[in-house]
């Protein structure tokens, strides 16, 4: 097992454990967004041009992502449309050419154990890259401050990032390959450590994966959810060193179980793309019941949503979900979604 420095507090929670104070979403449909699909006439040139897997039904896109939403808001109490906060800023203009703004997860990273910073990350498709500056508006009308800000040449998604603490230690999961680049893991260790996080696990990604969170999950301290054939290689990364080590081994040690999942699983079904609501909760699709099964068995709480729809956008529950873990105060209350919103 892997033995490091410094021991924080044992109260020290992850994404896995700890509940948000609320979550963040958006509808691209209420937005205009899905408009974009009427201006691409060959379904074959839809993931090219819009990212989509295939051409979604507006309506019933619609209804299954409002039941993500009720979902969501039934178990924290607390889901903020990125319309009802930041509609009148400029920066949401764009949202409503885009259909991929509805994955709030990616260009915005939030940390449970410091919930009064946010930082920005960078994405790689051009059609998505002014993403960011629209979260940014958000976190910043929430109250929280941008703690550090990416180099230029750094490509770094948030589903990438994956927030975990286990005996008190800060640790970022972090994966790299398809989207991430490696050398956002060297910015990360030179400007987060040690003031944001006590250590980073890089994982190297197989390059068929799209992102960490496609195909691996924290479902509890103990429960992880993943597709091991996706993840290549590992370093533990300190402030001052990288050493290469068996990360499968090392969950093992920690007493973690891994729920394995078939690549097949994890890309069209999204198995792994969970919504962590902490107390060993989650939010997943009903895509796949043999690994749903597998997940309550090992005592988590599992709540599903319809996902034949959504997974078109090539993303889950995670994805489409921002925790903000700074209490808001009464000022910032959660605003119902409007019937209009609804097609």
């Amino acid at each position: 097992m892997l033995e490091t420095s410094s021991v924080k507090p044992p109260e020290m929670r992850g994404e896995c454990q700890e509940r948000p104070q609320a979550i963040i979403v958006h509808d691209p449909v209420a937005a205009g967004a899905f408009s974009a699909f009427d201006r691409v006439a060959d379904d074959s040139q839809i993931e090219s041009d819009l990212l989509f897997r295939a051409r979604p039904d507006t309506a019933l896109y619609a209804a299954h992502h409002a039941i993500l939403v009720r979902t969501v808001a039934a178990n924290i109490g607390r889901v903020i449309y990125l319309r009802d906060l930041i509609g009148d800023d400029a920066s949401f203009a764009a949202a409503g050419s885009n259909p991929n703004q509805v994955f709030t997860r990616d260009s915005l990273i939030t940390l449970p154990w410091a919930p009064e910073v946010f930082f920005r990350a960078r994405l790689k498709p051009p059609q998505r890259q002014h993403e960011p500056e629209t979260m940014k508006a958000a976190a910043e009308r929430l109250g929280l401050r941008e703690a550090i800000e990416l180099p230029p040449d750094i490509v770094l998604e948030g589903g990438d990032v994956i927030p975990f603490a286990h005996k008190g230690r800060r640790c970022l999961l972090v994966g790299y390959g398809q989207r991430t680049t490696p050398e956002a893991i060297g910015f990360l260790q030179q400007a987060f450590l040690p003031d944001y996080a006590d250590e980073l696990i890089a994982l190297r990604l197989a390059p068929w994966r799209m992102n960490l969170d496609g195909g691996f999950m924290p479902l509890a301290e103990d429960v992880f959810v993943a597709d091991m054939s996706g993840i290549l290689g590992a370093h533990l990364v300190l402030p001052q060193a990288r050493i290469a080590f068996d990360f499968w081994e090392l969950l093992g040690d920690w007493g973690v179980r891994v729920i394995d999942t078939t690549p097949e699983e994890s890309v069209y079904s999204q198995s792994c793309n969970c919504l962590c609501l902490g107390d060993r909760r989650i939010v997943c699709y009903d895509l796949c019941p043999r690994v749903i099964a597998v997940i309550e068995q090992n005592g988590i709480e599992v709540h599903t949503v319809p996902g034949v729809e959504l997974i078109k956008g090539r993303g889950g529950p995670r994805c489409m979900t921002r925790p903000i873990y700074l209490p808001l105060d009464a000022r910032r209350e959660t605003h119902e979604h409007r019937p209009g919103n609804i097609v």
